[in-house]
Order: structure tokens, then sequence, then C-alpha cells
């Protein structure tokens, strides 16, 4: 039971954070614009040939936010499925099945390699 609410709480955390990180990112994006627009207007900086350096200025200050939202969304999409498979077992038996079969096949082979001449 507490192992199950943990799953939920933490799910709940990871979502959280992943839109935190999604606003943060979006305001990042609004704030690099106004940044590289500035230095364009004002002559700091040209367009053309800088390419890079502004594809750069956006990568190393709020894409990668973007990137950890999805890591942190993704595992609390994993918590809350594994929540769910603990909940609702699809085959409770089947390991214990699988396990008996397997013992099976060992048994048949060797009588198989016992029979050969």
């Amino acid at each position: 039971m507490i192992r199950k609410r943990l799953y939920f709480i933490g799910g709940i955390f990871l979502y959280i954070v992943a839109g935190l990180l999604i606003v943060y990112s979006i305001w990042a994006i609004i704030h690099c614009a106004d940044i590289v627009s500035q230095a364009i207007s004002s002559g700091q900086l040209t367009a053309s040939g800088n390419e890079y350096d502004i594809i750069s200025f956006y990568m190393g200050s709020c894409f990668q936010y973007i990137f950890y939202a999805l890591i942190l969304g993704a595992a609390g999409l994993i918590l809350q499925k594994r929540e769910r498979d603990e909940k609702h077992p699809t085959n409770p038996n089947l390991l214990t099945s699988i396990s008996e079969n397997s013992e099976n096949d060992e048994s048949d082979v060797e009588e198989w390699f016992q029979d050969t001449p």
C-alpha cells in the first residue's frame, strides 16, 4: 500500500517538475529571442555568418530544459504504468507456469540424449 502511494506521489511530483521546466523553457526562449533581437538591432551581432552562435545560444540557454522536462515526464509515465500494473496484474501465475515449462523442457532434452546411440 505504501509503495503504491509512493509511486502515485512520485509520478505526480515528476509531472509537476516537468511542467515547471516547460514553463521556464518558454520564458527562456522569449528572453533569448529578446537578447538576440536587441543585439542585432544595436549592431553588435549580424545574423548572417553567426547562425551557429545564435543556435548555440538557444541550445545552451533553453532547449536543454525541454529535454529534461521530456525525461521527467517519461519517468512519471513509467511510474504511473508501474503502479497500474501492480494494481491490475495481467497474469500472476505466468512466471510459475513459465518456470514449470522450462523444467519439463530440460528433462525432455536429457531423455532425448539418452535415447540416441
